[in-house]
């Protein structure tokens, strides 16, 4: 009997000091662009206005995950997303030679950004001592579409799209709540978007990845396609010409896979940092020599 209570000890100890070490601390993912070298901009006596980002949210994913640490994370990343992308469009407009203004505009920029979450065969399997917890594959895409809109002829506007892709489904492992009953030591679940239950480190960095791959693409495509206000002024007689963006307006992160919803669980290897880093290094510089990203 006294062998056994000190096995009930041993087992309790362990348990309460896997909890007070079970999380990690992994920061918001880093929006910022690199400042650029070139800050000055033209009067060029055009105005624009920039209208709230539009979201979308797409989900196909389990009530386990809903309840997860991640979940929490990802709506956390969709809020930094938005606001440093609007922030960052206006500065964007503003080195085009733009004046922005809040009513009577010449053109309008409208943005939608679609995100689609997908969790596949989420399993669930149990510990006596951490708990419940749920084995799936998740996946992420990224949809955006920006209306640059002559505002005196609303019908004269044209779109820059885009689609971004995880190269393959993100393995998780995370733990869930679970009912009071023979799991007596239980894995505590955080509530915290920056304090991760260990393990989790890796998926975070692959969605973080994502969410920033979108954002670098979406800001240098539209610096790089965005038509200067000086332009558009001194070229009045034919502003149409103006009123676009290049033929090659669209841009994906990786152009093998299709937008089609559909995930594809193949190995994680290191094509996805080449591939981003290749977009990346063809897409940060523009004719004027300004960086928006490094």
């Amino acid at each position: 009997m006294k062998k056994y209570f000190f096995i009930f000890i041993f087992l309790f100890l362990s348990a309460c000091s896997n909890t007070s070490s079970t999380f990690v601390n992994v920061s918001m993912p880093n929006f910022k662009p690199q400042t650029p070298i070139k800050t000055e901009s033209i009067d060029s006596g055009i105005t624009i206005a920039l209208e709230p980002i539009n979201i979308e949210q797409n989900n196909n994913y389990s009530d386990y995950f809903e309840n997860s640490v991640l979940k929490i994370r990802i709506e956390k990343e969709i809020e930094l997303l938005k606001e440093n992308l609007e922030e960052q469009m206006a500065t964007v407009a503003k080195l085009k030679g733009y004046k922005i203004v809040n009513s009577n505009p010449d053109y309008t920029l409208k943005s939608l950004i679609s995100i689609y979450i997908e969790e596949q065969n989420p399993q669930k399997s149990d510990s006596f001592v951490s708990g419940d917890y749920v084995k799936s594959n998740l996946g992420i895409q990224f949809q955006g579409k920006i209306n640059f809109i002559d505002s005196h002829n609303p019908q004269n506007s044209t779109d820059l799209t885009s689609n971004t892709k995880l190269n393959s489904l993100i393995a998780l492992t995370y733990p869930i709540k679970n009912d009071d009953g023979i799991n007596m030591f239980k894995t505590t679940i955080s509530t915290v978007p920056t304090q991760l239950n260990k393990g989790l480190e890796r998926p975070a960095f692959e969605i973080d990845r994502s969410f920033i791959a979108f954002y670098k693409n979406t800001l240098n495509t539209l610096y790089n396609n965005l038509p200067k206000a000086i332009d558009i002024a001194q070229s009045s007689n034919n502003p149409e010409k103006f009123n676009s963006f290049d033929n090659n307006s669209s841009f994906e992160e990786n152009p093998s896979q299709q937008s089609n919803h559909t995930f594809k669980n193949i190995p994680n290897d290191n094509s996805n940092v080449k591939k981003e880093n290749d977009i990346n290094n063809n897409t940060n510089k523009n004719q004027d020599g300004v960086i928006i990203f490094e």
